[in-house]
């Protein structure tokens, strides 16, 4: 089983070019990402040509859409990581075409879930080629203690680092040092307030959350 992701333009060239070349069966899916607001009725007309044309390969092919709202990055963000991480089968992911504004969140999901995706293409504006490309492996997961701090956080935010201990029920010195290596990584922010500082996740802290 076979589920194919892609940005979605006005063009279909880029996912028949998936489908030709890695082949469609009957149970396999295809995602397109779409605009939450489509202004443009040439999205819909892709996504209803990508659908007619599966219906005549096998009618129990899957064709979704999955809107993403262009105008809130990190929801943006979550969402197309979260689309990967519950996708089945082998992921095959299209990183090319489709509105600019989802590319780039698009592209950081899938180097984030570079460990899920069996394939991934890019379809080249100048000589209309499809291309397999190899995504880097440039994200890793947390240890368990540091995850678990970030757990406590995002669960309880926002909090400090006598509340995380005592939930934890570790030593404040301890969670001091994780909370410091934690900020270095950009996965947590610190945020005084008055004679206190507030201990908040960041997006890169939620999307290390998402990491297998």
């Amino acid at each position: 089983m076979k589920t194919y992701i892609s940005l979605s333009g006005f063009d279909t060239s880029q996912i028949l070019s998936m489908m030709v070349k890695y082949g469609i069966q009957g149970d396999d899916s295809i995602i397109l990402i779409r605009p939450e607001k489509e202004t443009d009725a040439r999205g819909e007309g892709t996504v209803q040509a990508v659908r007619d044309l599966s219906r005549q390969i096998d009618s129990s092919i899957k064709v979704k859409i999955h809107r993403v709202d262009h105008q809130d990055f990190e929801g943006m963000l979550l969402s197309l990581i979260d689309l990967i991480k519950t996708s089945e089968g082998e992921i095959i992911a299209n990183i090319s075409g489709g509105p600019r504004e989802i590319f780039l969140a698009f592209a950081i999901a899938c180097l984030t879930q570079s460990q899920r995706i069996r394939k991934a293409t890019s379809y080249g504006d100048i000589d209309r080629v499809m291309r397999e490309i190899d995504l880097p492996k440039v994200v890793q997961s947390l240890d368990e203690k540091l995850k678990a701090v970030l757990v406590d956080v995002r669960d309880n935010q926002p909090t400090n680092i006598t509340k995380i201990a005592e939930r934890l029920e570790i030593s404040q010195s301890t969670i001091s040092r994780q909370v410091g290596r934690l900020v270095e990584l950009g996965a947590l922010r610190v945020i005084p307030e008055g004679k206190k500082k507030q201990i908040k996740t960041t997006l890169t802290g939620e999307i290390f959350l998402m990491i297998d």
